[in-house]
Formats: structure tokens, sequence, C-alpha cells
């Protein structure tokens, strides 16, 4: 019997090859399929919350100034420049009259009121009086 070439020995064994990674694919299927009905129903998704912006939040999304005199702490910190410990300080320091009252409060010179000026505005009463 005569040598068999090498090029046909390669070819012959292309579908074995190919056979041979089909059932190996088929087996992990197979395999993760079963790990998955092992660990039981998959749990419910998690339930998203809408988000409920404050006002001041949504003035300053919408471009519009933010009430100090209403403005909760965590809204004042969206501020540029403004802090937990500052936003405390102009809580403390309320009602403003003008947005100029701001360098009342200790933290606050010329320079940050400058800055706050377009984003700020104080309304007309204080909101903690009935």
């Amino acid at each position: 019997m005569p040598p068999i070439p090498e090029a046909r020995r390669r070819a012959d064994s292309a579908p074995v090859l190919a056979l041979s990674v089909l059932v190996a694919a088929m087996a992990l299927v197979a395999l993760a399929r079963h790990r998955a009905d092992a660990a039981g129903p998959a749990p419910p998704p998690a339930k998203v919350l809408p988000v409920v912006e404050s006002p001041g939040a949504v003035a300053l999304r919408e471009g519009r100034p933010m009430d100090v005199n209403a403005a909760s702490a965590a809204d004042l910190e969206l501020l540029p420049r403004i802090g937990p410990a500052l936003a405390r300080r102009i809580l403390e320091a309320r009602p403003f009259a003008t947005v100029d009252d701001l360098v009342r409060v200790r933290g606050i010179g010329p320079r940050t009121l400058e800055r706050l000026r377009p984003l700020v505005r104080v309304s007309a009463a204080d909101p903690r009086d009935p």
C-alpha cells in the first residue's frame, strides 16, 4: 500500500475536527443550562424607584436661579464651591433679603458671591413663616 500524502491526511481530518468542536460546544451549552436550572429561578428584577428632584435641582437643570431661602442643604451643595459645611452655614444664616446678603455667611466673599449671583435668587418671604 502506498503512503498517503500529507495534504490528503489533513483534508480527511477536517470533518472529524469540525464534528469534535460541535460536540464540545453542545456539551458546554448543556452544562450551562444544567447549572442555570440547578441554581433555581432567576430573582425578579430590582425595582427602579423614580428620582424625585427637589425644586432647587429642577431650577438649576432648567437654567433658572435657585431660591436660597427655600433650598435644602442638598440643593445648596449643587452650587459651585458650596460643600456640606458652607451649605449648613447658609441654612443657619437664613432668611436673606437680597442675594448680596450671602456675604454674611462665613466662607462667602465677594468673588464667591459673583460666581453664585447668576445661579441664585432670594424669595420675597421667609419660607419658614406659615
